[in-house]
């Protein structure tokens, strides 16, 4: 089910090495508070929880649990696009779970099970959207501390996929939070409520980072890695992967695009492996050590 998607999340995000007795994570204390259920039994359909931002809103989200006992797993952050819902993520979400990664999906501020009285996307003006959509940033960082703060999850190996305007989300927290180690945009929208994903992208220097994109959008996304390329003295670090059919059915199960996928994720594990020679040897070049 969605192997191209899934498949480059994957390559992208190795698990990082765990020592053998790894240190427990502790939370700091402006972590935002969260409602878990009791510990989850793996390999069980995911945990609904809830998880409060630091301007006091709740969210309701899916939560994937690890597979593994044995090591930690990298996680994995998936982010819809304004209008639409977590739900949609469901199939994406599973297979990575699958993969091996622990995985949460959440309804952003004003979306789906998250939308309240004050706050409903579909009924904003469209001030009020910009709004919760810039607000939403606080929304992707209470979720990434959730998510990389449970039990059996590696706190410094995160990969974020956003979807369409939620590329700027997950540009945005990943400029700010180094525990990302890889970006996947699908269909990204380059500018969502004046902030220019560009300019973030830019600033990813040496950070993973995959576009997803349709036919139609090939010349866009080429042309948004030539420029981050270019900003960043020739250091390729971004890749375009390209599917044809319509930005809806990215979501969907193209099973003649398995094989397509399967290559193109084998050569970014490649690609990754050289990343991290590269980071090694040259630290104070790459932003994001891999």
């Amino acid at each position: 089910m969605l192997p191209l998607i899934a498949l480059q999340a994957a390559a992208l995000a190795a698990p990082a090495p765990v020592p053998a007795s790894p240190a427990p994570v502790v939370a700091p204390a402006s972590a935002p508070a969260v409602t878990v259920p009791a510990a989850p039994v793996l390999g069980e359909k995911p945990n609904a929880v809830s998880i409060k931002t630091d301007d006091k809103l709740l969210l309701k989200a899916s939560y994937f649990a690890p597979r593994s006992k044995k090591k930690q797993s990298p996680a994995a952050l998936l982010l819809h696009d304004q209008g639409r819902t977590r739900t949609e993520l469901d199939t994406l979400a599973a297979y990575l779970n699958k993969r091996g990664f622990a995985v949460l999906t959440l309804d952003l501020r004003g979306h789906g099970e998250s939308a309240n009285a004050d706050a409903d996307f579909e009924k904003a003006d469209d001030k009020a959207k910009a709004n919760l959509w810039n607000l939403a940033g606080r929304d992707v960082r209470a979720a990434a501390e959730f998510l990389t703060d449970q039990d059996g999850v590696h706190s410094t190996n995160l990969s974020i996929v956003g979807f369409g305007s939620a590329a700027s989300l997950a540009v945005r927290r990943a400029v700010d939070d180094e525990n990302v180690r890889a970006v996947v945009l699908v269909d990204p929208e380059l500018e969502t409520y004046e902030y220019d994903v560009q300019d973030g992208v830019n600033e990813l220097g040496g950070l993973p980072t995959m576009v997803l994109t349709t036919k139609k959008g090939e010349d866009t996304a080429k042309g948004l890695r030539s420029a981050a390329h270019d900003a960043n003295g020739g250091l390729e670090y971004v890749d375009v992967a390209v599917m044809k059919c319509a930005p809806d059915e990215l979501l969907e199960d193209k099973r003649p695009a398995a094989a397509r996928a399967a290559g193109s994720a084998t050569r970014r594990c490649r690609r990754s492996r050289r990343y991290r020679a590269q980071c090694d040897s040259s630290p104070g070049v790459i932003r994001h050590p891999v």
